[in-house]
């Protein structure tokens, strides 16, 4: 639940302006997910998430300033319906949060910030 509260607050603390779609240098795993086939994309998002089967996947958008410089966000839909958003830290370190829990919060999964 915290690391889901930490994506949260991310997701939040990202402004308009400071997204990028483009890779930039620093996050290796977004960078490779770019140039990926989707079926690869979604099951590189979907690792850790219990029950999940990747069906797609769609880049957000990657932040380019501030402390979370360099994280990037992807959304992901499972085989079963369920969506998460997938934070991918500049050290690899992948966290995942419902799509759920952003409802009400200004960000939506699926949609480039």
């Amino acid at each position: 639940m915290r690391c889901g509260v930490v994506l949260l607050v991310a997701l939040l603390a990202a402004g308009p302006g400071a997204a990028a779609m483009a890779a930039g240098p620093g996050n290796p795993i977004h960078e490779r997910l770019l140039v990926s086939p989707p079926d690869q994309q979604a099951e590189v998002l979907t690792k850790g998430i219990r029950g999940c089967v990747g069906s797609s996947a769609f880049p957000m958008g990657m932040t380019t300033s501030g402390k979370a410089k360099g994280y990037a966000y992807w959304s992901v839909r499972c085989r079963d319906g369920r969506s998460f958003a997938v934070q991918i830290a500049p050290d690899a370190k992948m966290t995942a949060v419902d799509c759920k829990a952003l409802e009400g919060s200004g960000k939506e999964c699926f949609k480039k910030f």
